[in-house]
């Protein structure tokens, strides 16, 4: 009878487990690549409404960013929540490709839209959420992916841009947010000390003429993912806030 107990309780631990976080691979036709994705559920127990997409996902979770939104969320600091967890490391070669990725990059935006949200949002829910109910956090020249990524997509209303670095694509994408059709975007920006100060500034005075709803944050930490987890706080509520 015990032993049997014990396979119970074991099976109920990996189901939960299994609930809670999956991964997955695309193999990308957009990108020619595969691309592996990790997603997390802060709460089986309630219906989820809202997903955050998170890339360089791979170094998010290494550095500690999983762990931090994990507690976060259990001490009531954060509400619940799906994470989506975009890893730029190519799974075969092991090549990092954030730059090919990021840089206004439309076939990126391509996987992203025609990909990764119809087999991730299907694969936990059966349907699509809505663009309102989505965010995208981008760091450092993921934070240019991200501003490309408001100008361009109409799949997301609520971005945060940590310590955004602009400069490989900064013309072109200024113009690109000029001309963007978008509306009713949340955007949180962020930088640390001697961090990407005048990068964040071009970009809030950008968006405020576009009439978005724009939060900033000036930290005293550095271009890093210590300074970055520890705004989790700030940027998970500015985001899954419904005002």
């Amino acid at each position: 009878m015990k032993p049997i107990f014990l396979h119970i309780i074991c099976l109920f631990v990996y189901s939960l487990t299994f609930c809670q976080e999956q991964v997955i691979t695309i193999n990308s036709k957009h990108l020619s690549k595969k691309i592996k994705v990790i997603t997390y559920n802060t709460d089986t127990k309630t219906n989820i409404k809202q997903l955050v997409y998170i890339t360089d996902g791979k170094k998010f979770i290494d550095h500690g960013g999983l762990e931090k939104i994990k507690t976060l969320t259990k001490k009531g600091k954060i509400p619940p929540a799906q994470y989506v967890f975009i890893s730029t490391i190519d799974p075969e070669s092991k090549k990092d490709l954030r730059n090919y990725f990021f840089f206004n990059n439309p076939k990126y935006l391509d996987f992203f839209e025609s990909e990764l949200i119809p087999r991730i949002e299907t694969s936990l829910t059966s349907t699509l959420f809505e663009p309102k109910d989505r965010s995208l956090i981008g760091i450092s020249f993921g934070g240019l992916n991200a501003a490309y990524f408001s100008a361009k997509s109409k799949k997301f209303k609520n971005f945060a841009l940590l310590s955004p670095i602009t400069y490989p694509k900064k013309e072109e994408l200024i113009k690109a947010i000029t001309f963007s059709e978008n509306k009713n975007l949340k955007i949180f920006l962020s930088t640390g000390t001697n961090d990407a100060e005048n990068y964040v500034k071009d970009l809030k005075a950008i968006y405020l003429s576009k009439g978005y709803k724009i939060k900033t944050l000036q930290t005293e930490g550095s271009h890093d993912f210590k300074n970055w987890n520890g705004q989790l706080t700030e940027i998970i509520n500015c985001l899954l806030s419904i005002n």
